[in-house]
């Protein structure tokens, strides 16, 4: 069933406007000062002072107390930027950070921009870990400052990951739980060592595979780049690897992609070590990386213009319905989205037009809703759901139950 509720994205088109004016006043925002600053904080290359006196990180790892002191450190630069952070346990040692701010137009939808904040060497060493993924965490949190006072059509979660070292385990516990709850996920953008580049040549990498919509959001990877005339030269990868919390959102059936350093060929030489330290970043290629990690993060939530008399609103013609995941071997659900409400019948019927299943039999709100497709226990073949509105306008679309 879990898999079955995963996500309308599968089939969501997202328009990717070129020159979007809100994205570029986001790109050029950004401070590089600010995002270096953050790194030194976290990496314990600079002390900070949570209210009780100046400290030092020495280490993230989960096992140092410096976990705990960059967890209030998160929470506490949060608080500062005007949010209400939320510290989510997943287990007795581990714990996210996180922010949700609430979409105008769809706040049941969201988009994840995420990084993670625990480190590696363990045992007594150090951990600054500036790049893996200090890094991350620097964008993420210039992102959630430059974004508190932008609105978007989509909800959008900032996270901070704990225990990516240890097994994707703080990102894992959080997608699991989003897809047991049916929560409609937009896409995912992870941040993981993006500041070194040893050999100049601004090369990275996007992470995808073809699950539900991650192919889509790693073209507007490539796009918001071109648009925007980011000097990044971004490698696809597909099938992408799975060492990054992106994979925790692909194992749940949700859109994921990974923005990452040319992590192979020019593979940092610190990483995992206690000289992972800001001194080895290549500064101008951070903000580059950084820049197109946010720009497209934002262009998937699609900003509001507060400026336009206009209220972004589903449009008149939103009427869709289409069902995933298509082919099935299990049971499947289906989306119906429609601009007005209305009554609806909703069946699903065979190749012979004889209906099967009544999966809906009443009003319907406007917006998305979602409708469970009892194919596990029905033949192979392909079936048909159809919606008929009391007004006689009907939708309909086509699923593939596999042997």
């Amino acid at each position: 069933m879990r898999k079955a509720l995963t996500l309308l994205c599968t089939c969501l088109s997202i328009a990717v406007n070129a020159q979007d004016p809100i994205i570029q006043t986001i790109i050029d925002a950004m401070r590089i000062d600010s995002m270096i600053h953050y790194v030194e904080e976290l990496s314990g290359e600079v002390p900070i002072d949570l209210g009780t006196g100046p400290t030092t990180i020495l280490s993230r790892h989960k096992n140092n107390a410096g976990n705990t002191v960059a967890q209030d450190y998160l929470m506490h630069k949060m608080e500062q930027f005007g949010y209400a952070p939320v510290l989510e346990a997943f287990s007795a040692t581990g714990n996210n950070v996180l922010v949700t701010k609430t979409g105008t137009v769809y706040p049941n939808e969201f988009v994840i921009l995420c990084a993670h904040y625990d480190a590696m060497p363990s045992g007594l060493f150090n951990a600054p870990a500036a790049d893996d993924d200090g890094s991350g965490c620097g964008a993420l949190l210039e992102a959630a400052r430059i974004l508190r006072d932008i609105p978007f059509e989509y909800s959008v979660i900032f996270a901070f990951w704990d225990e990516e070292e240890q097994g994707l385990v703080g990102s894992a516990a959080k997608a699991q739980q989003m897809a047991a709850n049916d929560v409609l996920v937009r896409g995912a953008v992870n941040m993981d060592a993006i500041a070194y580049d040893g050999n100049g040549d601004t090369q990275a990498r996007v992470h995808s595979r073809p699950i539900a919509n991650s192919p889509e959001l790693a073209n507007i990877a490539m796009t918001v780049r071109d648009d925007y005339g980011i000097d990044i030269d971004l490698l696809l990868t597909t099938p992408g690897a799975t060492y990054s919390d992106h994979a925790s959102f692909w194992t749940a059936g949700y859109g994921a992609i990974l923005m990452i350093e040319e992590f192979g060929a020019d593979g940092n030489p610190h990483y995992h070590t206690p000289t992972d330290l800001v001194e080895y970043f290549d500064v101008p290629y951070y903000e580059k990386m950084a820049r197109l990690s946010i720009a497209t993060f934002a262009t998937i939530a699609v900003p509001v213009d507060i400026t336009s008399e206009v209220a972004s609103v589903p449009s008149a013609n939103s009427n869709t319905i289409y069902a995933y995941p298509n082919p099935t071997e299990t049971d499947a659900m289906v989306w119906l989205e429609i601009s007005s409400a209305e009554r609806y019948h909703v069946a699903l019927i065979d190749a012979l037009g004889q209906v099967v299943a009544e999966l809906h039999n009443g009003p319907i709100a406007s917006g998305k809703q979602a409708f469970k497709l009892p194919l596990a226990k029905l033949a192979a073949g392909t079936y048909s759901v159809v919606a008929t509105a009391a007004s006689g306008k009907t939708l309909n679309t086509r699923v593939v139950r596999t042997p």
